[in-house]
């Protein structure tokens, strides 16, 4: 059981600083920092009630009430400091044209793994997790039906880990960037949990407008764990925030089948992140190490997945720097690129298309035809075209 402390659904739309406690102030606008409010709830937040006066189960352990919420208004482009792309790109503008038709959720399957199962009437709740190595050991990763780990400023990395088929408690909860844009906006009408960001990030995270944003500084459904150290320490659970959520299921975002009599073998690939990601294959599943350790989290199991792709996008500078002065970068998931899936022990090479922000990304050869994964979780890994950092072991 993870030890809290209740964190306020503050009113603060885009000056996100601390209430007390919690993550430094914001040194300027131009910061790439957390802004969490820390403070305790209210009674009206801590009692909170569905719509029909009836208290809502969570996830066993959380013991929170149905998420509460604070609508925020929006601001002007800040042109003269954002210098990204996906921030001032329409959501559907088409960029690229698509090479193969989008996935389609095959009736008694979840639409994100693929797995055979009666799918919740829900949206996917998006949710950005910490990967330093204060926010060891994670909690949920193993239940997300999707993660993808984002490069963010001076190497470090952030998980965007995608819940659709089961409620689970999760963390630490982090920051947004401006990446995530294109990272959720395919989902369809997601729920985005994150800590904070600077108001920048802020701006443009809140004029999505297919999001349901639950930034903590103006949502209920966080607390911060009592035996770790902020600003690593932010949990939530999915449960209630569902609970007072609307949308419907996501799209199916990976076509699914056997892809065994394609591709080369390989059995341990790594990415050249600062934390050392290594997938290696079990023989059953991709079993993930990082920090030179097998990345084991707060039950004790360690991370897998029946999928790892790899997508090679641009890295743009998007103007912003950290509290140490690190460029805070974008990468621009949309438009097409690179690909490298990896399943049942095999590499196929391949390219991802995703023509406007809200489309979902298609995986093809380069003779064009639809790259199948294995029905499961899968993992993406994002990183910089240019860079090189995926290695293979064959």
């Amino acid at each position: 059981m993870i030890k809290k402390s209740a964190v306020c659904a503050a009113s603060l739309i885009f000056l996100l600083s601390a209430c007390s406690g919690g993550d430094d102030k914001e040194a300027s606008t131009a910061t790439q920092e957390d802004g969490v409010a820390v403070e305790k709830t209210d009674d009206s937040t801590s009692q909170a009630v569905s719509s029909d006066g009836e208290k809502t189960a969570t996830t066993d352990g959380s013991g929170l009430p149905p998420v509460t919420t604070v609508l925020g208004g929006q601001g002007a482009d800040p042109d003269n400091i954002y210098k990204g792309k996906i921030g001032k790109l329409d959501p559907n503008d088409a960029l690229v044209d698509a090479v193969a038709e989008p996935p389609a959720t095959e009736p008694g399957t979840f639409p994100l793994t693929g797995l055979k199962g009666d799918s919740p009437d829900r949206a996917a709740a998006v949710i950005k997790i910490d990967n330093g190595k204060p926010a060891q050991p994670h909690d949920g990763l193993n239940a997300a039906d999707i993660v993808i780990e984002e490069e963010v400023e001076g190497g470090v990395t952030r998980f965007a880990a995608v819940f659709h088929s089961t409620s689970s408690i999760v963390g630490p909860v982090r920051s947004g960037r401006t990446t995530d844009i294109a990272l959720a906006s395919s989902f369809g009408t997601p729920l985005f949990l994150y800590s904070g960001a600077n108001d920048i990030t802020e701006l443009y995270l809140r004029k999505q407008t297919n999001f349901q944003n639950r930034n903590v500084g103006t949502s209920s459904g966080y607390w911060r764990a009592d035996d770790r150290k902020a600003p690593s320490n932010l949990f939530t659970d999915t449960a209630p925030h569902w609970a007072s959520a609307t949308g419907e299921a996501p799209p199916a975002h990976f076509a699914y089948g056997d892809s065994t009599s394609v591709g080369s073998e390989a059995k341990e690939f790594s990415i050249g992140y600062r934390s050392k990601p290594t997938w290696t294959w079990s023989g059953e599943t991709w079993q993930r190490s990082q920090y030179g350790a097998p990345h084991t989290l707060v039950d004790g199991e360690q991370v897998a997945a029946e999928n790892v792709v790899v997508i090679e996008a641009e890295s743009v500078d998007t103007g912003m720097v950290d509290a140490s002065g690190g460029a805070v970068p974008e990468f621009v998931y949309v438009g097409s690129g690179k690909a490298t899936i990896f399943t049942q022990g095999k590499q196929i090479d391949g390219v991802w298309t995703k023509p406007s922000l809200t489309s979902v990304a298609t995986f093809t050869t380069s003779e064009g035809d639809v790259i199948e994964l294995t029905p499961g979780r899968t993992w993406i890994q994002l990183i910089d075209a240019s860079s090189d950092l995926l290695q293979v072991t064959q």
